[in-house]
């Protein structure tokens, strides 16, 4: 294993941060995984499974089982992990500026698509080198202006070549679920079994260059730009969302890094790892995941779960104002499974209370929550 320290310029004088990848394997062998935790810096579960998959890495490499090259960047977002208001971390927006520290990724396409005019053959291998190597030359060429910017842009450039990314998160309270898109969504099956996820939300453009989206994206582009070539889906990304904010705990760690060594098995990153050990996630397109929002702040309470299948109307918990002796129902936007409730126990009007993941595309634009 060797541990690469990636410096960060800081906002102010006298200030300064680091970035840490640990890599285990061959550089530049395949496949090339990339893991990462953190990146919303209040999302505990994704870098405490990290750890515990570090040491299962370790135990690998000593015993010859690691032919690919495999990196962790356990914990993405030192920016966040420092800001804290009133003894809470914020995590999911920086304080200077409220953005999202999971939107705004580079637009490789957009860098690099000049560049490769006149440099593309008749070899989908061959064009997936040289375009990769166009996004390598495209983000040197970068100058952030931000604090922020300039993590978006370390993050990025030590994944932007990798065959697989695994962007590690949390929800509220939710059950085991990811994002990813069509593309090569026999992964996407695989990656359900190994780790346990309950729900697979697929769409190829989201909206907001979000990280994963932001490594499958691009080829996408690139073949409407470029028709007259072959240009491969070299990249399979996802948001793993590691259930809710407070399942922390060793023993669920544990299990989910042997889930992710069993993925890593599944591609061919680590030999001899464990098999897949779920059954297939079920699959819904990411317009028809539908939010409730509420009508009234108030007190929130609910008579449902996350991982409940509902119908559309059917009655999943309640707001209530004391003082003005009212309650209201929240209900199911849309039938299929609530997958995601939100962690407080009061709201305010017009605040989304949870989602129910439906077969049915009602949406389009931009998909994801702020």
């Amino acid at each position: 294993m060797q541990t690469e320290t990636v410096p960060l310029s800081g906002p102010s004088p006298g200030t300064t941060r680091t970035l840490t990848r640990h890599h285990w394997g061959t550089p530049g062998a395949r496949p090339k995984v990339y893991l990462q935790g953190g990146l919303h810096a209040d999302e505990m579960p994704g870098p405490l499974a990290l750890y515990h998959l570090m040491q299962l890495l370790d135990q690998a490499e000593a015993d010859g089982r690691i032919s690919s090259h495999v990196v962790v960047v356990p914990l993405a977002n030192p920016i966040g992990l420092s800001e804290w208001l009133l003894h809470k971390p914020l995590g999911r927006r920086d304080l200077e500026g409220a953005q999202n520290f999971n939107r705004g990724y580079p637009d490789l396409a957009a860098l690099a698509g000049d560049a490769l005019e006149g440099k593309l053959g008749a070899d989908a291998a061959a064009n997936a080198v040289i375009i990769r190597a166009a996004f390598a030359a495209a983000l040197t060429a970068q100058h952030p202006q931000t604090e922020v910017d300039e993590l978006r842009l370390r993050l990025i450039e030590g994944s932007f070549d990798a065959d697989l990314v695994l962007d590690l998160h949390c929800d509220h309270h939710a059950v085991m679920h990811h994002y990813t898109s069509s593309a090569k969504a026999e992964i996407g099956e695989l990656l359900g079994r190994a780790v346990g996820s309950k729900l697979a939300l697929i769409e190829d453009l989201s909206g907001g260059n979000a990280f994963d989206e932001a490594h499958t994206a691009p080829w996408r582009t690139l073949r409407e730009k470029f028709p007259d070539h072959p240009i491969p889906d070299p990249c399979f990304a996802t948001t793993l969302e590691y259930r809710g904010q407070n399942d922390v705990s060793d023993p669920m760690a544990m299990a989910d890094a042997e889930g992710l060594m069993a993925f890593l098995s599944g591609v061919g990153a680590v030999a001899g790892g464990p098999g897949p050990m779920h059954p297939a996630a079920e699959t819904a397109p990411l317009a028809g995941a539908l939010e409730f929002v509420a009508p009234m702040g108030g007190i929130v309470s609910w008579i449902t779960v996350p991982g409940d299948q509902v119908t559309e109307g059917q009655v999943l918990g309640h707001v209530t104002d004391p003082t003005a002796r009212r309650r209201v129902e929240i209900t199911a936007p849309t039938t299929g499974m609530l997958f995601r409730q939100e962690l407080w126990t009061s709201c305010l009007k017009g605040q989304g209370l949870c989602h129910v993941a439906g077969q049915d595309p009602r949406r389009a634009g931009e998909l994801l929550s702020n």
